[in-house]
């Protein structure tokens, strides 16, 4: 087992003393131990804790070899985690535990791990799991608990997601964390390291003001000058003008552009080198995602603005998908397909939007992005949620896992799969517990 699942393992079969001293002096009472997460947010929930014999508190406990994972894990940066009322580590090294509200979490040493006898969960035969798949007879049997365990998955990286978007929002103008969202999104797995570099050398707010100063005829032909020309594509070759299906007219029409245009970013352009074309699917090429972002800064305006149209897809009649994909196309080239746009919405704009609605206190924003996330409809499998949902399930059918599913298997291989890190998995435990 490794070290912080026997700490964890150790604390949920009371092998953890219940008297136990802070690193800073005080005494506490463990009066209840809470609900074991198995990765799902803070290892135990609804715990309850007597301090100094006189206050009370409720809440979660969290388990770390030493007190560094927790700003390791990204803790200090998640919302999530702010219910945690006590850090237990296996060797304290100094570091503070802070939460995302500020608050300071007192610090346990419970010191090496030969003391805490075999805990019962250990008995379990771990060998029933992490190898071809995990829980088909679960899947076959009883998929709704599947599909439920994803979705709260799902929900686990939404909330790391908004809240290292809403971490951001503290430095940086909303606007243009929605830009570099949304271009990341656009690069998918094959370029999205070029077009963050795009976002921040192409800011939203310097092509805004040039394009709200440009002639509404004019405009589509310099954001895509704008965006191709930084990006390194101009002048554009003839297989790339045909990847974006532009017509020479409409070549010539950006490359003029660019021309009269660029001139903020011409001697800071991406090293074409820098993209990823070969063995790419057509409609994942980037001179076509790199007219999609055009056709979105085209189809606003000066008093809406990137941030308000985008954010207003989560209220608009036919469904923020259905909106990303029309303001993505303009002038007979299509704009984004289904699946990327639904990924979109997921990955970018829903963490986005629920971190920007936590910031200002927008209950509106909230609720209207928390609508979206609960009906989004799941892309189709990509090879990640393809192999996390074979991992999970094996032949077996899921059924409708939506987004939230989707997003869930994302967590799964991303964070627990593919690190093996099998004993944290909520999948397992559910699956290991009926068949136990």
């Amino acid at each position: 087992m490794t070290a912080e699942i026997v700490l964890s393992a150790a604390w949920h079969s009371g092998a953890v003393p219940s008297d136990l001293t802070t690193v800073d002096g005080q005494s506490l009472e463990v009066i209840h131990r809470g609900a074991w997460s198995h990765g799902l947010g803070p290892n135990f929930r609804d715990t309850l804790i007597l301090f100094d014999g006189r206050e009370l508190r409720a809440g979660c406990v969290e388990v770390h070899l030493q007190t560094r994972g927790w700003k390791d894990h990204g803790h200090h940066l998640d919302p999530a985690y702010d219910a945690v009322v006590l850090h237990v580590v296996g060797q304290h090294d100094g570091a503070e535990t802070r939460r995302h509200d500020g608050a300071l979490v007192p610090v346990v040493d419970i010191g090496p791990l030969a003391p805490f006898a075999t805990p019962t969960f250990a008995a379990w035969d771990w060998d029933r799991v992490g190898g071809h798949s995990c829980a088909e007879h679960l899947a076959r049997t009883t998929p709704r608990v599947v599909r439920e365990t994803l979705a709260r998955m799902g929900d686990v990286r939404l909330a790391t997601r908004s809240a290292r978007i809403e971490a951001r929002l503290a430095t940086q103008a909303p606007g243009e964390i929605l830009w570099c969202e949304l271009l990341d999104g656009l690069g998918f797995a094959a370029n999205r390291e070029p077009m963050r570099r795009l976002a921040h050398s192409v800011p939203l707010a310097a092509i805004e003001d040039l394009l709200f100063a440009t002639p509404r005829y004019a405009r589509i032909d310099v954001a895509r000058g704008v965006l191709l020309g930084a990006a390194g594509f101009l002048p554009l070759s003839p297989i790339d003008g045909h990847s974006g299906q532009l017509t020479p007219d409409a070549v010539a029409a950006l490359e003029a552009a660019w021309h009269k245009s660029g001139h903020p970013w011409r001697t800071d352009t991406i090293a074409p080198s820098a993209w990823r074309r070969a063995r790419v699917r057509p409609a994942n090429h980037p001179v076509p995602r790199l007219l999609a972002a055009a056709s979105i800064l085209n189809a606003t305006s000066r008093e809406a603005g990137l941030l308000a149209t985008i954010l207003g897809t989560l209220r608009d009649a036919n469904g923020p998908v259905a909106s990303l994909q029309t303001l993505s196309a303009s002038q007979g080239i299509p704009g984004i397909g289904i699946d990327r746009a639904l990924d979109i919405i997921a990955s970018s704009v829903i963490p986005f939007a629920l971190a920007l609605a936590d910031h200002t206190g927008d209950a509106g924003l909230a609720d209207a992005t928390s609508a979206q996330w609960e009906r989004l409809p799941a892309p189709a499998m990509n090879a990640i949620t393809r192999r996390a949902a074979r991992q999970v399930a094996g032949a077996a059918p899921l059924g409708k896992i939506g987004a939230r599913g989707a997003q869930g298997l994302l967590h799964l291989d991303t964070t627990l799969c593919q690190p093996r890190r099998c004993f944290e998995c909520p999948v397992a435990a559910a699956a290991l517990a009926v068949n136990d």
